[in-house]
């Protein structure tokens, strides 16, 4: 079971971008980001309970792609104001 676990993160990932956009405008952006950090966490601990593979890889690298990029965003609307 563990073998096959590794491709569950990029499944949860693309769940959590599918549910971000169906939700946009309809709730506060409170919500959209406890979504989002719901789904990375949810991600990153069945990626890292899986086995060693090619899709572990791929998911913790997708995973370190965008929380780096959420966390540039965020310093970026702190310091500038916004994009």
């Amino acid at each position: 079971m563990r073998k096959h676990l590794g491709w569950a993160p990029i499944g949860i990932i693309g769940v959590t971008f599918i549910l971000l956009f169906l939700m946009r405008g309809k709730v506060s952006g409170y919500i959209g980001t406890t979504v989002l950090i719901t789904g990375i966490v949810l991600a990153l601990a069945t990626a890292l309970l899986s086995k060693k593979g090619k899709p572990k890889t791929i998911s913790i690298s997708i995973l370190g792609i965008l929380v780096g990029g959420f966390i540039m965003l965020v310093l970026g609307f702190m310091m500038n104001g916004g994009l």
